[in-house]
């Protein structure tokens, strides 16, 4: 049954209060940090440091360097905080500082990499499930992975952002700097390319694979 509009609203400015408090605590721990006390960062960086990471795998592809990343965002975040600007959203800031990071590392990377990004099918395995599902799960990653390998990086980052971190359109449109409406474009044209490609790879994988009458 849907909900009502009332309900609707209700989750709306719940998610709004919540999302508020989140950045209230943020913006608390940095002034402690400016003024001194050395806990506050660490807080900063357990809170924030599973989503920065998401973000950048999404992004280069590879654990470990994802992981390096992640600690050289940090690291630089500490460095600029006194730059900080009052009155910003310390995790779009943040989430920023990430995204160029990762696009950086991978336009100077000497080659291309795998992208282990899930568009198509973010499931986890099921426990029931049997040999022939698992392995045709698995291929259908397999597939995903040789298609955003050939995406290019402006397509990666977006798509990054709205499906590794979940942000909403608003919100990617802080991380990166622009207005909603480019984000949306941005995002439009990810998501228009991955499925063009998706599709194209899909229908040679599958001549390939059939049988010669």
């Amino acid at each position: 049954m849907p909900q009502s509009a009332s309900a609707v609203e209700w989750e709306a400015r719940m998610s709004e209060r919540r999302s508020a408090a989140s950045s209230d605590r943020d913006e608390a721990l940095v002034e402690r940090h400016l003024a001194g006390d050395p806990s506050a960062f660490d807080q900063l960086f357990r809170r924030h440091q599973d989503y920065v990471y998401n973000i950048v795998y999404g992004v280069v592809g590879k654990p470990e360097d994802a992981r390096d990343i992640t600690q050289d965002v940090f690291l630089q975040a500490h460095r600029a905080l006194p730059r900080f600007r009052r009155g910003a959203r310390f995790m779009t800031w943040l989430y920023r500082i990430a995204v160029n990071r990762a696009v950086d590392h991978v336009r100077s990377a000497s080659r291309r990499r795998w992208l282990p990004f899930d568009v198509v099918m973010r499931s986890m395995p099921d426990p029931g499930e049997g040999p022939a599902q698992a392995a045709e799960r698995e291929a259908d990653h397999a597939l995903v992975q040789r298609v955003l390998m050939e995406l290019p990086v402006q397509h990666r980052e977006v798509l990054a952002l709205r499906y590794y971190r979940d942000l909403t359109v608003e919100e990617i449109a802080e991380v990166m700097g622009c207005s909603i409406d480019a984000a949306k474009l941005r995002l439009h044209r990810a998501r228009a390319r991955f499925r063009e490609k998706f599709v194209a790879i899909q229908r040679e994988t599958e001549a390939a694979s059939a049988p010669v009458r």
